[in-house]
């Protein structure tokens, strides 16, 4: 379920693969929320995810609360580019300074949420309790 206000973008989630990434001690978090994706980088030793995990995406012009037990960062939407392939999603790109952020969606979030490349966002991840 995605919700939205001009200030936050709100998602619901889980989490599919915790995978390594290319570089030393880093990995890659796969979440699927509804007919939204997203992948995000997290270096190892922070890691507070497992798989099967229900988690709450957070994206928002303004700073969120958050505790010590969520992931959260800020940094600059990058790009929003469209596949090329026969789906066509759209995918983009937010950088936490390193940290890479990828949300492939069928629509473009720039528009649909009137986001532009450069603008400052937070980005936090939390988990839900069951």
């Amino acid at each position: 379920m995605m919700e939205s206000s001009t200030q936050e973008i709100n998602l619901n989630c889980e989490i599919n693969s915790i995978e390594k990434g290319s570089l030393k001690n880093l990995l890659i978090v796969k979440l699927s929320c509804d007919s939204i994706n997203v992948n995000f980088d997290i270096v190892e030793n922070i890691n507070i995810f497992n798989e099967k995990d229900r988690v709450r995406v957070i994206i928002s012009r303004a700073k969120p609360s958050y505790t010590n037990k969520d992931f959260c960062g800020h940094g600059y939407i990058v790009t929003e580019l469209k596949d090329t392939t026969q789906d066509g999603k759209y995918n983009l790109i937010i950088s936490l300074f390193g940290l890479l952020v990828k949300i492939s969606n069928k629509e473009s979030l720039l528009k649909t949420f009137r986001l532009n490349v450069m603008d400052h966002v937070y980005f936090c991840v939390k988990k839900i309790s069951s």
